[in-house]
């Protein structure tokens, strides 16, 4: 719920790119893609924050698992959870436009016509939590020392070849002339920022439980090793009043208290032991959201309407470990979910498909290829499956009611054209071994989906082991790519760029702390990712999404998942929100708490039952 160290959205042209085509120097408080900034250089606060939210109270959130570290940056560790309230950026979006940036630590920018570098002037206010201004040498330390021990922020940075500082104040970013593209000024603007005089002295690649220094709105008070981390608001915190920062960061405290069981974690949830839950569309949100606190209204459910990307999300096959380096066998597990009857079943009905790696945007894939997409694929043509020119893309489907027969009858044809057959009730190879596949889980809520999928792939010979590891193994895991399906989410914005290289990317695929859990080899995919990053203009970037969409659905490497369109949370009431939430986010740090209903929910006997 706060923003990420790294928030991987990409928006990424000036709001006066347009008017001042030519220019040389475009010099700018804000940057945005879709449309010209919504706010002026002079606005106050943005539309979707109460600028008078009061501050105090605590509020209790859970964590999942483990912790091991405070930094975030590290390879090694899991790092604890809010780390990010700790830091500032040179940049800060906005949740009611669906891609704009405003001055953090940067006052303005400024930036050549052709993208090849931007200046970034901070604000001479700018201070850690210790009083040591923040400069710009704070700035390129941060590049450099980040993108040292980062895989994944060295790649997501490989375009800029240069950082400088150019004053106290002021900083350069030089970019790749031959590769640059529209989004690297935005893409330098997310650079979290940290301090050089604390970091000199340590090693940023290890993890650590030292309390870090940062210039955020948040540092941590106190700590209990893998259970629990208190974070408390800075009251001399400099960049309150800016106007990124009007009515937003107003809990004192922010307590995470982490849990090693969901169920433990829910029932704790209901007893008051934390304060807020998000959940999905099921049985759970609609049926077992009661007792005690409900009833006397200390808690309440709240159905959120959103306009945000759905992205994608399901169980994500690992293409370079057997038998998954097979299509078929890929196509033919995709085929054997019974999606429907899961949404049906255990969702109410209430789930969408995921249809596209962009599904609820404009930029999803649908009908046959044409206009300016289809040129784009022409441009991969002799690198992808001919049928994408000729077959829409297509998601199984069946009635709802347990009765998946026709889908798994393509299934047992593609699992043939693999080299399977089917003998004395497993697929076997020409070896006679037997086809298995195995999921990787660190929650038991996913057996719930996972349960029906492996009776079904047993009716077609399939075995389907169900691994369940702790978190600390499960991160490991992923990490070495020791997995063959996994549950995961790919989060997309309305102007993808540069984060893609870090999904899809060959260059990518077998590196430490990216999320190519696809493992993907694919020089098509490579091709599309580059003209999404180079695409002059909005239209151009809608197509070239359209045709890696349309692309990825072909390698069948995710069994598609469903979402909602809605924010479905359960809190308590003692926690406010302003009146007019915005399109594309929840924007929960612009929440408060009422400190007089929080003192009268507090002082109820036996609410709060403490377990874990």
């Amino acid at each position: 719920m706060k923003k990420l160290i790294l928030v991987p959205v990409i928006v990424i042209l000036s709001a006066f790119a347009a008017s001042l085509a030519g220019a040389e120097t475009i010099k700018t408080h804000a940057i945005s893609l879709v449309n010209p900034p919504k706010y002026k250089k002079d606005f106050a606060h943005f539309d979707y924050v109460n600028p008078n939210a009061p501050k105090g109270g605590t509020l209790k959130r859970a964590g999942f698992g483990t912790f091991d570290s405070f930094n975030s940056f590290a390879v090694k560790g899991r790092s604890a959870m809010g780390v990010g309230y700790i830091y500032d950026s040179l940049m800060e979006s906005s949740a009611d436009e669906p891609s704009a940036y405003y001055g953090l630590v940067a006052e303005n920018l400024e930036y050549e016509a052709d993208y090849s570098s931007v200046i970034f002037n901070l604000r001479k206010k700018a201070v850690f939590s210790d009083g040591h201004p923040l400069t710009s040498d704070d700035v390129v330390f941060s590049f450099y020392e980040i993108t040292k021990v980062s895989p994944f922020y060295r790649n997501y940075f490989k375009l800029v070849k240069k950082v400088e500082a150019l004053g106290p104040h002021k900083v350069k970013f030089t970019f790749d002339k031959e590769k640059t593209n529209k989004e690297m000024p935005l893409i330098a603007g997310q650079l979290t920022i940290i301090p050089k005089h604390y970091w000199e002295k340590r090693d940023l690649s290890k993890s650590t439980l030292e309390i870090p220094l940062g210039s955020g709105p948040y540092t941590i008070e106190s700590f209990e090793p893998g259970k629990r981390v208190i974070y408390k608001r800075v009251k001399n915190y400099w960049a309150k009043n800016i106007p990124v920062n009007k009515g937003m960061y107003n809990f004192d405290k922010m307590t995470f208290e982490y849990f090693k069981d969901q169920t433990v974690s829910f029932e704790a949830f209901k007893a008051g032991v934390y304060d807020i839950k998000a959940d999905l569309p099921g049985k759970r949100w609609f049926k077992e959201y009661t007792g005690k606190n409900f009833e006397n209204g200390f808690i309440e459910k709240l159905e959120i309407p959103h306009e945000k990307p759905a992205g994608m999300a399901g169980f994500i096959m690992n293409t370079s470990v057997f038998p998954l380096t097979d299509i078929n066998v890929r196509k033919a597990l995709i085929l054997a979910y019974d999606f429907d009857w899961v949404n049906k079943n255990f969702y109410y009905g209430q789930q969408k498909r995921y249809n596209s790696f962009f599904s609820n945007s404009e930029l999803a894939c649908s009908g046959l290829p044409e206009g300016k997409e289809l040129e784009i694929l022409n441009s991969v043509k002799d690198l992808v499956d001919p049928l994408i020119f000729i077959k829409e893309p297509f998601l199984p489907k069946t009635q709802g009611n347990g009765s998946n027969r026709e889908n798994l009858k393509k299934a047992v044809i593609l699992l043939k054209q693999a080299g399977y057959n089917y003998k004395n009730g497993f697929m076997t190879d020409k070896e006679g071994k037997k086809l298995k596949v195995e999921a990787l889980i660190a929650s038991k809520t996913l057996e719930k989906d996972l349960l029906p999928f492996q009776e079904k792939l047993s009716k077609i010979g399939i075995v389907l082991d169900i691994k369940f590891v702790d978190s600390t193994q499960y991160i490991e895991q992923i990490r070495n790519r020791n997995f063959r399906i996994i549950y995961t989410k790919f989060r997309q914005s309305l102007s993808p760029g540069n984060e893609q290289r870090g999904m899809w990317q060959s260059l990518t695929a077998n590196e430490s702390g990216s999320r190519n859990y696809a493992v993907l080899k694919n020089p098509a995919v490579d091709k599309l990712i580059q003209a999404i990053i180079n695409s002059p203009d909005r239209p151009s970037l809608i197509s070239a999404s359209k045709a890696l969409d349309r692309v990825l659905l072909s390698l069948s490497i995710i069994i598609p998942d469903g979402y909602t369109d809605k924010y479905l949370i359960a809190c308590s009431t003692k926690i406010k929100r302003p009146a007019h939430p915005p399109k594309y986010s929840l924007s929960f740090n612009s929440w408060w708490i009422d400190t007089a209903r929080e003192k009268e929910i507090s002082s109820q006997p036996n609410l709060f039952s403490s377990q874990n």
